[in-house]
């Protein structure tokens, strides 16, 4: 039976990549330790949920006070070491190791010593994916600004609140709020709120006179709920408060999993070679999360088989598969994998878990090798026509299999010699169609011809 979303066996990948000229190479299981995971960006590249310590002084020493903390989901635990580049003679840097997945905020120390006035543009790196976010160096005189805030103790003066915020939506650099203070003593100022609804709001600068001025705070993270609420801004040794208030969006569902749901696909433009795939009332429970179960045919006079076990949690969908046996590994063990994020923007990146067991090749000795798929956002909620029908908030998401290489502990790209896919995910729809790529470019299309979703 044809099935969706198959890559080659991972034996050809052994096959070329490590027998034909990597023979000395040892796959010894111990190679699995470093964790995997994206650092949180939008559609900019500009890191979301950044948070910045201390205020940057031009021949200023970088200590304690000085870090950045950036926002990472974390797909597999283990070790991590985080870094930025070197500007203007300094940098960030950390490294540890999770213990647990999800997202998480991690603080990057900052080293070194800043050269020259002026905003730098560092790139964070972390596993395989970037981000960015600006540090302003001021001079070095004048000492820590004294001012008020317009309001204290109650709610600021003459606040305005900027940019659109909506439940899981990463905020950008238009997400901003503006506050009126009185500079009594010039020098430089260092803001950050305590995060509220997964929202922080932040600023650094430099007074240079006295007076009434007002100070733009850029907000940073996702709203996790809807609704108003109160950010509290501590500065220049007083408080005072405003109202940011968070829009509930529709609930959207790329692969929806419906029972009695059903698609109908063709293969290779060829009528006659067609897929039926529906979804039945019965769940399956497994590793504590209940699944919808998935059934496929080529012909129905035929009966169905099992066509895959798929759940969502929020903007995440996963599958739950035994992919020892997917892949080609010489045991079989079932895990859950993450196939699609609808929350990330054009661009965005996120890896699988990684998955690690046996292969043994032909007229070979079993070695360990540890893979995962790479997944990356080609095109954002654009229209894509598939058999003379458009389909509108189309996501477009390259999958690829990557395997770590043990001599450098560094993740290889295969889609050469495995292939690849581009999987099509239309709003409210479902998977519209898939293209298999050999990896020299010849292209096996999977389109849908009709669907019934309720």
């Amino acid at each position: 039976m044809k099935t969706i979303s198959r890559f080659l066996s991972i034996l050809t990948v052994l096959s070329v990549m490590i027998f034909s000229c990597q023979k000395e190479l040892s796959f010894e299981a111990g190679n699995t330790t470093s964790s995997d995971g994206i650092l949180q960006a939008d559609v900019t590249g500009t890191c979301t949920g950044v948070t910045l310590g201390g205020v940057y002084k031009k021949d200023s020493t970088l200590n304690s006070s000085h870090y950045v903390d950036v926002t990472v989901t974390v797909n597999a635990a283990g070790s991590y070491t985080i870094s930025t580049d070197t500007l203007n003679g300094y940098y960030f840097r950390t490294s540890g190791n999770f213990t647990a997945t999800g997202p998480q905020v991690v603080r990057l120390n900052g080293n070194g010593k800043p050269l020259a006035t002026g905003t730098n543009s560092f790139t964070v790196n972390y596993d395989s994916t970037q981000c960015e976010f600006s540090v302003t160096v001021v001079t070095g005189t004048g000492g820590t600004a004294a001012f008020t805030l317009n309001g204290a103790p109650n709610a600021c003066t003459g606040a305005t609140v900027n940019g659109t915020y909506t439940v899981g939506t990463a905020l950008t650099s238009a997400n901003t709020a503006v506050i009126n203070v009185n500079v009594t003593a010039v020098g430089t100022y260092s803001i950050s709120t305590t995060a509220v609804n997964g929202v922080v709001f932040s600023a650094t600068g430099t007074f240079t006179v006295a007076g009434p001025q007002t100070i733009t705070l850029t907000a940073s993270g996702t709203p996790v709920a809807a609704g108003t609420f109160t950010i509290t801004v501590t500065a220049g040794g007083n408080t005072c408060t405003f109202i940011l208030t968070v829009s509930a969006v529709a609930v959207i569902d790329y692969f929806p999993r419906t029972p009695n749901n059903n698609w109908s696909y063709e293969f290779d433009g060829d009528p006659n070679d067609s897929l039926l795939r529906k979804v039945i009332s019965q769940t399956i429970t497994a590793a504590g999360n209940t699944y919808s179960i998935f059934m496929a045919t080529v012909d129905a006079s035929f009966g169905f088989d099992s066509s895959g076990y798929f759940r969502k949690s929020g903007s995440d969908y996963f599958e739950w598969i035994d992919m020892g046996g997917y892949l080609g590994y010489d045991n079989s063990f079932w895990l859950e994998y993450n196939f699609l994020k609808d929350n990330l923007p054009q661009g965005g990146t996120w890896n699988s878990v990684q998955f690690t067991g046996p292969v043994t090749p032909p007229g070979g000795s079993p070695i360990m090798i540890t893979a995962r798929f790479g997944y990356k956002i080609l095109q954002k909620d654009v229209s894509v026509t598939v058999k003379g029908v458009p389909y509108p908030n189309t996501i477009v998401v390259e999958e690829k299999l990557w395997i770590l290489n043990p001599a450098t502990s560094m993740w290889e790209d295969v889609s050469a010699q495995t292939g690849f896919y581009i999987n099509y995910y239309s709003r409210n729809i479902g998977l519209i169609k898939q293209d298999y790529d050999d990896g020299a470019g010849l292209l096996f299309p999977l389109d849908m011809r009709r669907y019934a979703v309720y």
